[in-house]
Formats: C-alpha cells, sequence, structure tokens
C-alpha cells in the first residue's frame, strides 16, 4: 500500500491518519513513550495491512507480472500502482470526491504538522502543496513518481519504466486490484472497530 491508500484505510481521527501515513518513515519496535496512543495504533495499522497484502493472492499475481523485468522492486512498484488504480477508480470506492476527501485529510494532519516523525515531516508539506496524491489517476504522474523513488535508490533502478505496464497490462493488473482491494478495505474496517463481523 502507498501513501492515497493508507490514508483511506485510516480512522477519521487525525491521529489515525498520521500514524497510517508515519508506517513506511517508522521502523523497528514502538515504544510507550514514542508518539500518542492514537498515533501508535494508526503505525500498527499500517503495518498489519502491509502484513495482510504481502499474503493476498490477489497481490502476489498483481506483483508477477513486474517481478520478471523488476524482481524484488516489485512490491515497490505495486505499492504506486495500486494508488493509481485506486485514484483512478475512486467514485467505486470513496463517498465523497477525491478532492474533498484530502482537503479533509489536510485540514486533520496540517495542526500537527510540526509533530510528525521522522522524514514525513519534511515529506508531507510536498505531498500536500505538490497535489503528489491527486495526480496518481494520471500515468505521467506514476512514471515521475517512480522515477523520483529510484533517484533516492542507490543502485538507480529506473523503476519507472514499469509504467508501461500501466498500457500493456492493464486489464490484468486492474482486474487484481479491483479483486483484492475490497478485502484490504473490510480488513481495515473491522481492524478499526474489532467487535464487528467482517463482510464474507
Amino acid at each position: 500500500m502507498n501513501y492515497l491508500a493508507h490514508l483511506f484505510l485510516a480512522g477519521d481521527t487525525p491521529e489515525s491518519l498520521i500514524g497510517n501515513l508515519a508506517g513506511d518513515f517508522v521502523k523497528g519496535v514502538l515504544h510507550d513513550d514514542q508518539f500518542t496512543p492514537g498515533i501508535r495504533a494508526g503505525i500498527r495499522q499500517h503495518r498489519r495491512i502491509d502484513a495482510f497484502t504481502d499474503a493476498h493472492p490477489h497481490v502476489a499475481a498483481f506483483r508477477r507480472v513486474l517481478i520478471p523485468e523488476h524482481g524484488h522492486y516489485a512490491r515497490v512498484i505495486a505499492d504506486v500502482f495500486f494508488d493509481h488504480f485506486l485514484a483512478s477508480s475512486w467514485p467505486r470506492y470513496g463517498e465523497v470526491p477525491l478532492e474533498a476527501f484530502l482537503d479533509r485529510v489536510f485540514a486533520a494532519i496540517d495542526p500537527h504538522e510540526g509533530e510528525l516523525p521522522g522524514r514525513l515531516r519534511h515529506i508531507y508539506p510536498r505531498m500536500r502543496d505538490e497535489g503528489w496524491l491527486r495526480m496518481y489517476a494520471d500515468i505521467g504522474a506514476v512514471h515521475l513518481a517512480l522515477s523520483n523513488l529510484s533517484n533516492r535508490l542507490s543502485r538507480h533502478p529506473h523503476l519507472e519504466t514499469a509504467t508501461r505496464h500501466l498500457i500493456d497490462s492493464r486489464r490484468e493488473l486492474e482486474r487484481r486490484f479491483h479483486d483484492f482491494f475490497p478485502d484490504v478495505v473490510a480488513f481495515a474496517r473491522h481492524e478499526e472497530h474489532p467487535g464487528n463481523v467482517r463482510p464474507e
């Protein structure tokens, strides 16, 4: 899961949004003196969602399309592609338009911007002000995001070349995404309200 998906799957509170967004920026064991209880719960939810995603058969099939060319980077590419398919089919999952959802998310997080953990404190303003999450529906934006990510990796693996699969293999990838995403939504909702029965 990437930024947009984790925010979508988070609870409505600022702490849940921050924790779910911060999950990739906080490593190792969480201690009781780290963050607030709500942010710690959000980070733990982020990690459980990632574990659920990694174990899902449709995600494995999604990544198999990418593995021959990109090896272990297929996981990273798939996470960005998930945000693309979520953004490009937002009305299927979101209760309000994407723009309204993001406005609500940023309004909730902005008062706590100075408290964001680690590198997220520096990345969040760019994510918000440069419209990263709004642009994921565009294949060109996905290409740029993967190119920027490649430049931050030591081997500069040119992950952006994978964007051809959003055209060449789109039908299969999109089908796999839509087969998987309702399951992770149900999982996240159950995590948020554990007394509820998960939908079958």
